[in-house]
């Protein structure tokens, strides 16, 4: 805490250049060269392509039940003279092998290639940002700890798995799964060994998540996530109490994976996960841990079907990140977000959210009935395809 605090100050103090002058080009319409501010960051190297930060085009559209009378510009307050490397690039866009993802942003490494980027955003962090940001912290000590010397003994998984599920949910998740821990849930820095992920999520404030971006969704996101933080350290020290490892998987851990995994959803074209109740009104926290439990299994509720179909969050996107079909991602075929489209746009206006906040599952109440509506659309296509199959092997 105390350590997060002087960097907290450090930064808030070395950032006070660049934020007045952020401030001043916004207020006055023009841009500041991100290039002058922050530590240097690489060059593309060979073969490596070059970020293109600029919108993407695309048909515009707002939802009318989004607080904001307008989406904010994409006329952005600062311009990259020389750009790094793609963000596309560095998270494996049609690489064709698997491997674990990268770090690529909220790592604190200004001397990443997302770096300049980054520091804009942690330096006009607001007082309030901060302030709440220290606050999330509170609950870090608990995150890792010495077990006690003795184990309790776990004869029943099963027994053992409602237990934990049980106590994630009376700390307040709405949602909670066990996955096997695999390699597509970490980065390359993060080299976690335990054998079971705990996933589990809590509900979204959906009038806050509905005004982004603004000062009030990003800080309603920090209480949300505060939560999270609290519910991952409580759990973890429980299981650490009965002799078992555990630990809270917060930096570099890749929640979606580890959710999806658990069968709490599937990723949406928007790039988050879509849960049959809540759809994408969530945030996620997980545990790992070496307690004996047993796994879930992913869930198909229908989402891909549903997200082919609709075209609601990309219409509403306004950098246009949004992609209508699945990309080839280290070696995976996936709904992906153009990174380097969507993080200026993030970064200019301190969070977005947007596309959470107008998907049409996230609408309460009907994310069952749009399940149900594809499995049974899909079950209707399959019955017609054997069919038609059918009918093609009989004919002489």
């Amino acid at each position: 805490m105390r350590q997060l605090a002087a960097t907290s100050r450090r930064h808030w103090t070395t950032g006070r250049e660049l934020r007045t002058a952020f401030n001043a080009a916004q207020k006055a319409g023009g841009a500041i060269v991100l290039d002058d501010f922050g530590p240097p960051i690489p060059s593309p190297g060979p073969g490596e392509p070059a970020a293109d930060f600029s919108p993407r085009p695309g048909k515009d559209r707002k939802a009318h039940f989004m607080t904001l009378d307008e989406y904010p510009s994409t006329n952005y307050a600062f311009e990259v003279q020389n750009p790094p490397v793609s963000g596309n690039h560095i998270n494996g866009l049609g690489e064709a092998e698997h491997r674990p993802a990268s770090p690529i942003f909220h790592t604190w490494q200004f001397g990443h290639p997302m770096g300049k980027l980054e520091f804009l955003f942690q330096g006009i962090r607001t007082r309030r940002e901060w302030i709440a940001l220290l606050k999330r912290q509170r609950a870090t000590h608990r995150f890792t700890g010495e077990k006690a010397a003795t184990k309790v003994p776990v004869d029943d998984p099963a027994a053992m798995t409602d237990t934990i599920k049980d106590l994630t949910r009376e700390l307040g998740a709405v949602m909670v799964g066990i996955a096997p821990l695999t390699d597509d849930m970490l980065t390359e820095e993060l080299p976690l060994d335990h054998p079971y992920v705990i996933s589990f999520g809590v509900e979204m404030d959906r009038d806050a998540a509905l005004q982004a971006p603004s000062e009030h969704a990003a800080l309603t996101i920090q209480a949300e996530y505060r939560a999270t933080d609290r519910i991952s350290a409580a759990v973890a020290q429980h299981i650490r109490s009965m002799g078992w490892d555990a630990q809270a998987a917060i930096h570099g851990f890749l929640q979606i994976p580890a959710a999806v995994e658990a069968g709490l959803g599937q990723l949406g074209k928007h790039g988050s996960m879509i849960s049959k109740e809540l759809g994408s009104m969530y945030r996620l926290g997980a545990i790992v841990t070496d307690l004996p439990l047993v796994i879930d299994q992913p869930e198909d509720v229908g989402v891909d079907e549903f997200c082919a179909i609709c075209s609601v969050c990309t219409t509403n996107c306004p950098p246009h990140a949004i992609n209508d079909t699945k990309q080839l991602v280290r070696g995976r075929e996936r709904w992906y977000v153009d990174f380097d489209a969507c993080i200026p746009y993030f970064v200019e206006n301190h969070g977005c959210g947007i596309c959470i906040g107008v998907c049409p599952w996230s609408e309460p109440g009907r994310g069952e009935g749009f399940s149900l509506k594809m499995l049974a659309r899909r079950d209707k296509y399959s019955a017609r395809e054997a069919n038609t199959h059918a009918t093609t092997e009989e004919t002489p």
